[in-house]
């Protein structure tokens, strides 16, 4: 320290730093992941299934999970069968290789380092660099020659961090549709509430209607009767005019009065 030949002393030596943590290797994690069904962890066997987040099922074990609720909390993305997509995926006929699933057009193995993509909407998986060496600009899938979406890609066997974020983007959609689905109850609940104030504020106009109508009718039905009473009377009046025995009896009565009775 003082050109005497010592040494400067590091902060390492100085000061008791926290020792990392030990970290599984990503690597060997998405090589297990590409050997074992993430739900049961038994050897992947046909027929294949994955998520969003890119984890592999046994498609058997997984429907017979969601049959009996028996889906653990690790994985709470997947809510029902609909979360998970059936794989067009060809199995490897090395039976001495440890990884059961190969690319069916680069016959490379889906061994967890190279990067494996499967097609949401049609469920095919190939080696991502085959989009590479095929020269294919458009996007089609280079197996069944679909068209896809970037939305319609997922990544298969992600190392944790991958897997981490990838979850966070599938609960933030997963939130995102339960929120849309209450706003839509809400609106509907509105619109049913509207509707209701509508038909009853329709009712109540047709009963005042309905009342007003009656009320005319009825207004009508007595100034008929009224009408039909004085045409009776007057057709009385017209009819004594010319009547003979009412002629008689009044010339009677005329005469008996005038001259009295003989």
């Amino acid at each position: 320290m003082g050109n005497d030949g010592g040494s400067i002393a590091e902060r390492a030596e100085l000061v008791k730093l926290k020792k990392p943590e030990k970290r599984v290797e990503s690597y060997l994690v998405a090589k297990l992941r590409a050997q074992f069904c993430s739900l049961t962890k038994e050897r992947l066997r046909k027929p294949i299934a994955c998520c969003r987040v890119g984890y592999l099922y046994n498609y058997d074990s997984l429907l017979k999970a969601f049959m009996d609720k028996k889906i653990p909390q690790e994985l709470k993305h997947l809510q029902n069968m609909k979360k998970v997509k059936k794989l067009n995926i060809t199995e490897n006929t090395d039976q001495n290789n440890e990884f059961p699933f190969i690319c069916s057009i680069s016959q490379k193995a889906l061994n967890g380092k190279d990067k494996f993509l499967a097609l949401w909407n049609c469920g095919c998986v190939f080696n991502k660099k085959l989009i590479k060496d095929l020269k294919i600009k458009e996007l089609k899938c280079p197996i069944c020659n679909k068209q896809y979406t970037d939305k319609d890609i997922v990544q298969l066997c992600p190392t944790n961090e991958d897997a981490e974020i990838k979850k966070a983007q599938v609960q933030k959609e997963i939130q995102l549709k339960d929120k849309q689905k209450e706003d839509q109850k809400q609106q509907f609940k509105v619109f049913d509430a509207v509707e209701n104030l509508e038909q009853q504020q329709k009712k109540k106009i047709c009963t005042e209607e309905c009342k007003m109508m009656r009320k005319a009718m009825d207004n009508n039905k007595l100034q008929n009767l009224q009408n039909q009473s004085q045409d009776v009377k007057k057709n009385e009046i017209y009819q004594s005019l010319f009547h003979q025995q009412h002629k008689l009896e009044d010339n009677l009565f005329t005469r008996n009065v005038r001259f009295g009775n003989r």
